[in-house]
């Protein structure tokens, strides 16, 4: 269980780095987005004080638009840590309360404060909380929206501090004798309107865990879209891209064990170790490399899965997960393709001085055990049994018949079924013959090697 919760471990910690990424990307767009809304609200403050006689304003303008670019510049350093982000919001929101504060003078009057609850300033809040919600957290967003909630609730409170400012009761309208009273009273330059700020507040608070939820959704999202593209990735190292799709789209096809009948194809490349004598790691890995990708091709184009590589030599399936009655024909055309493929091969090989290579394959068809085996720390879905071991035994007899490919009697028998004579041209009967470590012997045919030479030429 420690190897499972080490590899858990191990995948949090990349995803914390995804999102440390994907942090750093949203710093930049809040940053971006922050300049953009700031010239908007400039512009409109601009238009409004034509007199330009209200610096408080543009200052605050001015500070807001430092700390995010502050930020975004402190984010691509080392001395950059997470508290940071909570610190730059707070500062924000004080910064908008504070000019708030700022007697507003409009043709030589002092405006009364009560009016400053009024203006275009508290709409800036919502604006920093927006934005806040680009970093990907969830708890940055709470926090923006309560420090705004606090900072909106300083300006009332500092404004109900004025001699002449007066607040009403908060039912006081169902009160009143008529609407012209309401109207007098709302319209009062002195009056703070606490029901409206309580509706702000509530609003306000009600954006951000909103938009906390909404973030928080995505990063489950993307979780779950990483982990299911994880594996997809996985599946297409060993299924056809159809395949891929088919089971992607359903649940969890391969979880439980049972039995199914298939054909298995096992190629080995010979002459493997030989050319290992001498060469170079390097070229030991690419030679291994091409060789893989050769029979991934095969085996995927005739709608094969591949069960596992061994060192030099590849396992195949046919007829896994959709079995039909052509599986042993699939199989056989893969076998031909995938010698085709080795001599296709082999040409290139020698136009660049390298040494030829030979292929062996082994094909049987009948019943195996398909589940997942292993251990916690790593789970593998296989396939079992005596076919698997018989298509095994199958692919070492080709040295012995110097053949290319070895089939069983059962694949012969299933392919004159579906594609006839012409599945088993250039093939010859073996009526017994047995097999290392198996009692018994069984009827084959076989390729021998000299007819692809023929066929190449």
């Amino acid at each position: 269980m420690s190897n499972l919760s080490d590899r858990n471990l191990g995948a949090e910690a990349r995803l914390k780095a995804v999102f440390a990424r994907e942090q750093a990307r949203g710093i930049e767009m809040a940053t971006w987005a922050r300049l953009i809304g700031l010239g908007a609200i400039l512009s409109w403050i601009t238009a409004l004080d034509q007199s330009v006689g209200n610096i408080a304003g543009y200052i605050c303008i001015a500070i807001l638009a430092c700390n995010g670019m502050g930020l975004w510049a402190l984010h691509r350093t080392r001395l950059f840590r997470p508290w940071h982000l909570f610190a730059s919001v707070a500062f924000d929101h004080a910064a908008i309360a504070a000019v708030m504060t700022v007697p507003v003078v409009f043709n030589g009057e002092v405006m009364p404060a009560a009016l400053t609850t009024r203006s275009v300033w508290f709409a800036v809040f919502f604006l920093m909380v927006v934005s806040s919600a680009t970093l990907q957290r969830p708890a940055l967003v709470v926090w923006s929206g309560l420090t705004a909630v606090l900072s909106w609730s300083a300006v009332v409170v500092h404004a109900l501090r004025e001699p002449r400012s007066f607040t009403m009761p908060m039912d006081w309208p169902f009160h009143s004798t008529s609407l012209n009273e309401i109207f007098e009273v709302m319209l009062d330059p002195y009056y703070i309107d606490l029901p409206g700020w309580l509706s702000q507040v509530l609003i306000l608070m009600l954006v951000a865990l909103t938009l906390a939820a909404a973030v928080r959704r995505s990063k489950m999202l993307l979780v779950s879209q990483a982990a299911t593209e994880c594996e997809r990735a996985n599946l297409a190292r060993y299924f056809s891209p159809d395949m891929v799709e088919r089971l992607a789209a359903s649940d969890s096809p391969l979880s439980q064990p049972n039995t199914r009948v298939v054909c298995v194809l096992f190629a080995d490349l010979t002459g493997f170790t030989r050319l290992c004598e001498n060469a170079p790691a390097s070229e030991i890995i690419d030679l291994l490399r091409q060789f893989r990708i050769r029979m991934e091709q095969a085996v995927f184009t005739h709608g094969g899965t591949v069960d596992k590589y061994i060192g030099d030599c590849v396992m195949a399936t046919f007829g896994l997960l959709a079995p039909s009655g052509r599986d042993p024909a699939a199989a056989l055309a893969c076998a031909h393709d995938m010698q085709d493929a080795i001599h296709d091969w082999n040409r290139e090989r020698a136009a660049h001085g390298l040494p030829s290579v030979g292929l062996g394959i082994g094909v049987h068809y009948g019943a195996v055990v398909a589940g997942d085996i292993g251990s916690d720390q790593r789970l593998e879905f296989t396939v079992i049994g005596d076919t698997v071991n018989v298509a095994s035994r199958l692919m070492h007899l080709t040295r012995e018949l110097e053949a290319g490919i070895v089939i069983s009697d059962e694949v012969a028998g299933a392919a004159l079924v579906t594609d006839g004579e012409a599945a088993l041209a250039g093939y010859r009967r073996v009526e017994e013959m047995p097999l290392r470590g198996r009692d018994g012997a069984i009827a084959l045919w076989y390729r021998p090697l000299a007819l692809r030479d023929d066929v190449a030429a």
